[in-house]
């Protein structure tokens, strides 16, 4: 008794009921799953992992204990088995898991049961949750504070996505809408950024049923929790909660912050209201504002080809197609902006196609890529010859849909020029593209 309420009172020791500190991670190499990983592997869990895409030799997973296996390879006996939303509950290798005695969770599952553990900031909204999350840690970490985090991306100024951090301060966590995921948390503190349509596979009632989910989440926080809201965020949820709802200002104009764009100064104002909540000074607040520099595959600069700046960003919303190309003219005022963009999702691309249109327009020139499928019914059927011919009624430039990547690859290189930006726009696999145009 007295060795299984030790291995309880350690770090995520809960999460093993008792037996030994072993689990399996399936979908591990998705961004949320990887925190996780790295969570576990902190705390002294052995952590088997598989995913669709594989791991590569130098994946900082590995190095820190991860064993990869093959998606369809069974693992060995666990304690504990986990699976993204991206992975079905049928998927071979999690039931072989479960069916040998694992405790099988959903991941958003998992987060929650942490999220009871340590006191939590949930950063919630439609857009802009990895950036925000990033700054506010970043932030605590300037103050000289230990916070925990757990963000959907790489963000060099913090070393890592994800880190347990010390029990005595908060856990920053993005909390996602998808699938009412972030209703599974019981966070302290929420940081609300927007609320827009979006997921229209969780959501096909459109926005009214968006603020729905938004409201039961906002209803979780405890009648001392506080809810940090931003300048987009919807005042009529204010009445969602017991928790005390403090709306963020809009930035005074002179106050300097270190990422462009309209959007990024909406998200810096809800950084700074949480900072200032938890009583950070004043100058370190600033500095904060002006120093951070952004989290990976935001308006990321991956090199250069022939003399152009190449940008891979995830956007993969209307809203945030705009907001990323609006805010990329305001830091390269006057480039030519070659855009590549990949739909995510042909569910998505149906519902927005007529918002793709208009937040595309920025682009001098653009290069549509076939839709990236991703949890579509497979009778939807979509296509982004569908946008081509309204985008070049809007204004004369060129607009050309392709096949595949040889022939993007191929306009790419031709229309570009020395000062150009070529800007690489979607949530799938398109990042790897814009890395192999310079690489």
């Amino acid at each position: 008794m007295a060795e299984q309420r030790e291995r309880e009172e350690l770090p995520l020791g809960t999460l093993a009921r008792g037996g030994p500190r072993t689990a399996y991670l399936a979908g591990a190499g998705g961004s949320g799953m990887r925190g996780l990983a790295t969570f576990l592997l902190e705390c002294g869990w052995r952590v088997w992992g598989a995913d669709r895409r594989g791991f590569p030799p130098d994946d900082p997973l590995l190095a820190a204990g991860l064993v990869p296996l093959d998606e369809l390879q069974a693992p060995p006996p666990v304690t504990l088995a986990v699976r993204s939303a991206a992975v079905p509950a049928t998927a071979p290798a999690f039931s072989s898991a479960c069916a040998a005695g694992a405790r099988g969770l959903v991941y958003a599952q998992v987060l929650g049961e942490v999220s009871r553990e340590r006191p939590t900031l949930a950063v919630a909204g439609s857009h802009g949750k990895t950036t925000t999350s990033a700054w506010i840690a970043f932030g605590l970490r300037l103050a000289g504070r230990d916070p925990g985090f757990l963000i959907g991306g790489e963000v060099p100024q913090l070393g890592r996505s994800a880190w347990w951090g010390s029990r005595d301060e908060p856990l920053i966590a993005e909390s996602c809408e998808f699938d009412r995921s972030f209703h599974r948390l019981r966070p302290r503190w929420a940081a609300l950024l927007n609320v827009d349509a979006e997921h229209p596979d969780t959501y096909p009632g459109g926005l009214p049923e968006v603020l729905a989910a938004f409201r039961r989440f906002l209803a979780l926080l405890p009648a001392d929790g506080l809810i940090l809201a931003g300048p987009e965020a919807p005042e009529e949820l204010a009445e969602a909660s017991p928790a005390t709802w403090i709306q963020a200002e809009e930035l005074p104009p002179d106050l300097p912050v270190g990422l462009p764009g309209r959007h990024n100064r909406r998200n810096a104002a809800l950084v700074a209201a949480v900072l200032r909540a938890w009583e950070v000074p004043e100058p370190i607040v600033r500095r904060t504002l002006a120093e951070f520099r952004g989290a990976g595959r935001r308006m990321e600069e991956v090199g250069l080809l022939d003399g152009a700046l190449v940008v891979s960003d995830y956007a993969h919303h209307p809203a945030e197609v705009r907001a990323t190309l609006q805010a990329l003219e305001e830091l390269h005022p006057g480039r030519r902006r070659l855009v590549v963009f990949q739909p995510h999702q042909a569910r998505r691309f149906t519902e927005y196609r007529e918002d793709f249109v208009a937040a595309l327009d920025r682009a001098d020139a653009l290069v549509l890529l076939p839709i990236y499928r991703a949890r579509d019914p497979e009778d939807l059927r979509a296509d982004v010859e569908e946008i081509r011919a309204p985008l070049q009624e809007r204004r004369p430039r060129p607009v050309e849909a392709v096949p595949g990547w040889p022939e993007a690859d191929r306009l790419v290189r031709s229309w570009a020029r020395p000062g150009d930006l070529v800007v690489c726009l979607g949530a799938g696999d398109v990042d790897g593209f814009a890395r192999r145009l310079v690489g």
